[in-house]
C-alpha cells in the first residue's frame, strides 16, 4: 500500500500512540477512553498495526458480571482508530463498524486489542480489529471498520 499519507518509521508512529496514551490520562482522562486506560504497546509499521492492552474493570461489566457488549464495541473502535491515527497523525473518526462477539471477558482479564490499516484510502480507511485474552489466547471479539482519513483531507484543503 504506497500512501503518502502513512508514516513508515516506527517511531513516529510509537511518538503518535504515546501522544493518544497522554491525552487519554491527561485532558481526556474523564471520558471514555481514558476511563479505559489502556497501554499503548507496540506497532508494527510493515503490517500496519497497533497492540494495545485493556484491563477489564469493574465498570465495564454487564449485570452478568461480564464484559459489557458494548465496551467491547468501544475497545475495538479505540484499537482501530488508534492504529489509523498512529500512522497519519491525525484524528480518524468512526464511519461504520461490524463487530462479531465470539467469547466474554471476565473482571481483571487484561485484553490485547490489535489494530491493522487493510486499506488506506483516498477518503476512507479499512480497519479490521481483535480482543484477545492475553492469558488464555481466546478470541473475545473481532471488527471491520471504516475510518474517515482526515490526513488526506487536511492535507489537501479539504473541510471534513
Amino acid at each position: 500500500m504506497a500512501n503518502t499519507f502513512l508514516l513508515t518509521d516506527r517511531n513516529a508512529v510509537m511518538e503518535n500512540l504515546n501522544k493518544i496514551a497522554a491525552e487519554n490520562a491527561g485532558e481526556h482522562r474523564e471520558r471514555v477512553n481514558g476511563l479505559m486506560n489502556a497501554d499503548y504497546v507496540d506497532c508494527d509499521v510493515d503490517n500496519l498495526t497497533v497492540t494495545l492492552e485493556f484491563k477489564v474493570k469493574p465498570w465495564e461489566l454487564n449485570r452478568a458480571g461480564f464484559l459489557h457488549g458494548g465496551i467491547i464495541c468501544t475497545m475495538l473502535d479505540h484499537t482501530a482508530a488508534a492504529a489509523a491515527s498512529a500512522f497519519t497523525g491525525s484524528w480518524c473518526p468512526t464511519v461504520d463498524m461490524d463487530v462479531r462477539f465470539i467469547s466474554f471477558g471476565k473482571p481483571d482479564d487484561i485484553l490485547i486489542g490489535t489494530g491493522r490499516i487493510v486499506s488506506a484510502g483516498k477518503n476512507i480507511f479499512h480497519m479490521e480489529a481483535s480482543l484477545k485474552n492475553k492469558t488464555s489466547g481466546r478470541l473475545i471479539a473481532t471488527c471491520t471498520a471504516a475510518y474517515l482519513n482526515i490526513a488526506r483531507q487536511q492535507s489537501e484543503g479539504v473541510n471534513p
